[in-house]
C-alpha cells in the first residue's frame, strides 16, 4: 500500500512546503502528494488554492504572478513564516527532492477552476527530462485533463479524482484513461475496491485522517491512501 503524505506531513507542517514533503519523507511515507499550478512567467509552482491568500501573507491568483513575485510572500503559519524551506515551491525543487528515492509522488493537476494552457504537457516533459516516469502519478478533478495526459504519455499512470458519486465509475475511469480512481473516502466501500481491482483500477483514497478508516481501508485491499497523517498511517500498517 502507498502512504501517501497528502500536502506533505501537512498536519504539523505548512502544505505543499518543501519542509512538509521532506518530514512526510521522514514519517515513512513511500509516497507524497502535490498541486500544481502555472505562474505568469510559466514555471510550474506547488501550492494547493488559485488564490495565494489561505497559506501566505499575501493575495492574489497564481496565474497573476510571477515565480519571483509568490516566492516573496511569507508562509502565514507564524511559527514558520521565517523558514526558508516554507516558501512556494516550485515542481523542479520537490523532483529534484524525490530523484533518489523510491518515493511516489500523486501531482494533481489544479485544472478545474483555472485552465492552465498547456500545464499537462509542461508537467510531462519536466518529469520525461528528470526520467521519474515510473515514480509519477497524475491525477485531477477535471478529467479533460487525465485524457489530455493520456494522449501526449500514455505510459504515464493517471488517477481520477472525483468528490460525487459518478455512475459506473468503473467504467468510466476505463473511458477516461485512468489507471485508478481516487475517490472521497465517503464515496468508498469494500466492494467498489474489489471491483476495481479485478478491473486492473487502483484505488486511492483521500483524505484519510481516522485511524479507524485507515484500518478498514488497509483491511479492504486499498491501493493507496492519502492523509495528513503519514506518522499515524505508517504505524498502522507496521502493526503486527
Amino acid at each position: 500500500m502507498i502512504n501517501f503524505a497528502h500536502r506533505g506531513a501537512s498536519n504539523y507542517y505548512p502544505e505543499n512546503t518543501l519542509l512538509s514533503l521532506k518530514e512526510g519523507i521522514k514519517t515513512g511515507a513511500n509516497g507524497l502528494e502535490i498541486d500544481v499550478h502555472k505562474t505568469k512567467d510559466n514555471k510550474l509552482v506547488v501550492i494547493h488554492d488559485e488564490d495565494i491568500e489561505r497559506t501566505f501573507k499575501g493575495k492574489g491568483l497564481v496565474k497573476d504572478m510571477t515565480l519571483e513575485e509568490l516566492r516573496s510572500f511569507k508562509c502565514r503559519n507564524k511559527n514558520f513564516e521565517n523558514n526558508i524551506e516554507c516558501k512556494i515551491p516550485t515542481l523542479v525543487e520537490v523532483l529534484e527532492l524525490i530523484k533518489d528515492t523510491n518515493i511516489i509522488l500523486n501531482i494533481e493537476l489544479k485544472t478545474d477552476e483555472i485552465h492552465y494552457e498547456g500545464i499537462e504537457r509542461d508537467v510531462i516533459e519536466l518529469v520525461n527530462r528528470y526520467g521519474l516516469k515510473k515514480q509519477i502519478i497524475l491525477s485531477s478533478f477535471n478529467h479533460e485533463s487525465i485524457r489530455i495526459c493520456k494522449e501526449i504519455d500514455s505510459e504515464f499512470e493517471t488517477g481520477l479524482l472525483y468528490y460525487a458519486p459518478i455512475e459506473n465509475v468503473i467504467q468510466y475511469a476505463k473511458e477516461v484513461g485512468a489507471n485508478a480512481i481516487h475517490p472521497d473516502l465517503r464515496l468508498v466501500s469494500e466492494e467498489l475496491i474489489k471491483e476495481a481491482n479485478k478491473n486492473n483500477i487502483k484505488v486511492n483514497i483521500y483524505t484519510v485522517n481516522s485511524p479507524i478508516y485507515m484500518r478498514k481501508l488497509i483491511k479492504a485491499g486499498a491501493n493507496g491512501l492519502f492523509t495528513d497523517y503519514p506518522d499515524l498511517l505508517n504505524e498502522i500498517i507496521n502493526e503486527k
